[in-house]
């Protein structure tokens, strides 16, 4: 008898992942692990096959895990879907007072303050359709949901093709996970002769604006670049600031133009990503002085669905120089200005500011002093990887500030790089007759939720949350290698995508799953009925549908 395959018992699924704190970055993420394995290894199937789950290493300083489990059906098609997942979750800071129930949906929701609540989010507790908790939306409930696929595929007769199960940890962050779990995939896929054909994710749908009610099917997947600058400013006393310039001014004109500038949105065919936002800024004065602050930097997210890394640094170049114009012309009005009103002989400083990329930087660094330079460069980078307190961000950085301590050029400046993560965007192209295919089955799943079960589902060309779905297709792979590698310091440091790893597959990918509300906050939720009822007949839709495109071909054939 299936376990998992009724709305009860696939909610149970989900409510005991949910139980199972699993914050990303920590070692919970390991407990979360076991037991997604676990319960897999007490279906009958993977009891008999246990050659076809696996428990696979991340290899990272937390000892944590992937979780793989193939499902082969009983006939010979080596056709299979790759179904992909993660198991981690943010934190619970937000949870406040309530954050000991954070990962009990029943309690935390029955203890939850309707009055102290956003209004649609009081509406929603109160109509008692609705589940609250850490991860119950992102994304135990489509974890439970793959799992549910796989129990009751195993036991079907006349499966004709295969499932190949992969969920990760640390998505929320690095995405450490798929990164070593896609070429554990690869090998699989090699040594067990399967052909994968797609990769389904299971992700909720988010909200594309504010108040957005809307259930989606999204096929592709929004890309992520984490473009980040290195100001540099000319120190000054403060008895004397007309000096130098104070990086905070060189940074607060960079920021005042990049923040939510919809000239650097990315649009494709009526898709258009959110404009960047600063992730973080802080300037590198260690200590208080009256030295003003030197060097600072700023990290932004940047969406992109079809921008490359080359095109991204063009228009944040753009701004760049714009910015550290900016704030030097207006030294100098300022030093003018204070001339005149003093009646003092104030030396007015002349800049010639400069930006640059990281890879320019580093190759004038070599030109100068050659060996010498590499050679304390990579012993101090073989020093910091081994530093947990770092992260990869605050790695890239240091990096950044060692090579400028090696440059020529002493003007204020920008420079130019990329910090981790890197998330590819993925479209679907339409190129071959099974993607073609796939907007038709698209249609069909629309059709079949409206006339059967009532509701509306829209289709969107790119699911913007950022997913694992990025690593299993790269469609800017020789700017990869050309140009964001030469500009990313922590590359091959702790971070490294595996390039080839993923254009082995190249897959198309998609992306449908339960509804709910308020990812990473204190309010997220679920919608019970749609997400336990309705969405998994749905999936299996999907899931059947591609695995027919073989037959309706043929069958397609013969009509002809």
């Amino acid at each position: 008898m299936l376990k998992w395959n009724n709305p009860e018992g696939l909610k149970s699924l989900a409510i005991s992942l949910v139980n199972q704190n699993s914050v990303s970055g920590t070692k919970k993420e390991v407990d979360m692990a076991k037991l997604v394995y676990d319960s897999l290894k007490e279906v009958p199937y993977f009891n008999e096959n246990p050659n076809n789950v696996f428990l696979g290493p991340v290899g990272d300083a937390l000892g944590r895990y992937f979780v793989c489990a193939l499902v082969e059906g009983k006939n010979e098609s080596k056709d299979t879907l790759i179904l992909v997942s993660h198991m981690d979750t943010v934190d619970v800071q937000d949870f406040g007072q309530l954050k000991e129930y954070a990962f009990d949906p029943y309690e935390y929701t029955k203890r939850l303050n309707p009055d102290a609540l956003p209004k649609d989010a009081k509406e929603d507790l109160l109509s008692g359709d609705w589940l609250f908790g850490r991860g119950i939306m992102d994304m135990k409930t489509g974890v439970a949901m793959q799992m549910s696929l796989l129990e009751e595929y195993s036991t079907k007769d006349d499966f004709d093709g295969n499932l190949l199960f992969i969920v990760v940890p640390d998505e929320e962050s690095n995405s450490e996970g798929v990164l070593a779990g896609v070429p554990f995939m690869n090998k699989l896929i090699e040594e067990r002769g399967l052909n994968p054909i797609a990769v389904l994710n299971c992700e909720p749908d988010f909200a594309a604006y504010p108040g957005d009610d809307n259930r989606y099917v999204y096929y592709g997947t929004a890309g992520k670049l984490l473009p980040g600058f290195y100001f540099v400013g000319r120190e000054a006393h403060v008895g004397e600031s007309l000096a130098g310039v104070n990086v905070d001014l060189i940074a607060s004109e960079f920021i005042k133009r990049a923040e939510i500038n919809t000239d650097l949105c990315d649009v494709v065919d009526g898709a258009v990503t959110l404009p960047p936002t600063c992730l973080k800024y802080k300037d590198l004065k260690d200590l208080y002085s009256v030295q003003t602050p030197v060097r600072a930097v700023a990290y932004y997210n940047l969406q992109t669905i079809k921008m490359s890394p080359k095109e991204a640094l063009e228009r944040f170049s753009k701004i760049a120089n714009e910015a550290i114009q900016a704030a030097c012309e207006k030294v100098k009005v300022q030093g003018e200005t204070y001339k005149k009103m003093s009646g003092l002989p104030v030396k007015v400083v002349e800049f010639e500011p400069k930006v640059m990329l990281f890879s320019e930087m580093y190759e004038l660094a070599k030109e100068a002093h050659g060996q010498v330079f590499e050679d304390h460069i990579n012993e101090c980078i073989s020093q910091w990887k081994l530093d947990s307190s770092l992260d990869e961000r605050d790695l890239s950085t240091k990096i950044v500030s060692e090579v400028h301590s090696f440059c020529p050029i002493r003007q204020p400046m920008i420079i130019m790089f990329f910090a981790p993560p890197y998330y590819p965007h993925v479209g679907l192209k339409q190129e071959t007759e099974f993607e073609k295919y796939l907007m038709t089955l698209f249609d069909s799943l629309i059709e079949k939720a409206d006339k059967e079960y009532g509701e509306k589902i829209l289709k969107q060309k790119y699911f913007q949350g950022l997913c694992d779905l990025s690593y299993f297709a790269l469609q800017d792979a020789e700017e990869v290698v050309e140009y964001l590698k030469p500009n990313m310091p922590g590359w091959g440091v702790r971070y490294k995508v595996p390039v080839e790893e993923i254009k082995k597959l190249n897959l198309p990918v998609l992306n449908y799953g339960p509804h709910g509300r308020d990812p990473h906050k204190y309010t997220e939720r679920i919608l019970v009925d749609y997400s336990y009822k309705t969405t998994p007949k749905l999936v299996r839709f999907l899931v059947d549908g591609i695995f027919a495109f073989e037959d309706k071909k043929e069958l397609a054939l013969e009509e002809a």
